[in-house]
């Protein structure tokens, strides 16, 4: 028992060692050197920062055990989540592009980047979950702004000290004031892992 307890930390693989070994088709302008110098500038407790493959800067703003964070780009973010399941860990990736408006799409992983598609999660299926009426808003004005909304995208992101997922709405909408007007009929949702999905 002593034994495969002490044996359990080696086995086991950090944030780090998956960033490492990330294939370069998933990262494809970070190649290998480019995300050890992220990692290392981290442990140095320097900007994170490198020119990457297409000539844009990329920025690694967070690196625990379990959880990373990492702008690709201008429009682009990479969050990184090791979940438990039953025996095991998986990973958990959230890809956000911002055009300007927010979306995300997530993906899941094991720990030898293997693509596990029956832990994939259709984010718009939470859509019209996130619109609710305030109780201050009358029922006509709400159904008004519910109205307008034709397109929604949903933003995702994960926590950095919980295994919680948390979603927002997006509309892309050209106009400030068009935006601020609908904001209040949408409601943030959070989900906590329980080592099968988020719930």
């Amino acid at each position: 028992m002593m034994a495969a307890a002490l044996s359990l930390p080696l086995s086991a693989k950090s944030m780090k060692d998956i960033w490492l070994s990330i294939p370069d088709s998933i990262v494809p302008y970070l190649d290998k050197n480019k995300r050890i110098e992220l990692a290392d500038f981290i442990d140095m407790k320097v900007k994170s920062e490198v020119q990457n493959l297409l000539g844009e800067n990329s920025v690694m703003d967070t690196i625990t055990a379990n959880y990373l964070s990492l702008k690709l780009n201008e429009s682009s973010l990479l969050q990184m989540k090791l979940l438990p399941v039953a025996g095991d860990t998986i990973i958990c990736m959230v890809r956000t592009y911002s055009a300007p408006a927010s979306e995300s799409n997530l993906e899941f992983y094991s720990k030898n980047w293997v693509r596990l598609h029956n832990y994939d999660i259709n984010l718009s299926q939470y859509g019209q979950t996130m619109i609710v009426k305030p109780d201050t808003m009358s029922v006509e004005h709400f159904e008004k702004l519910k109205s307008n909304i034709d397109f929604q995208l949903i933003k995702a992101s994960l926590s950095k000290d919980t295994n919680d997922l948390t979603l927002e709405m997006n509309i892309p909408l050209p106009f400030k004031d068009e935006k601020s007007q609908v904001s209040p009929i949408f409601m943030q949702r959070k989900f906590k892992w329980n080592g099968k999905s988020f719930n």
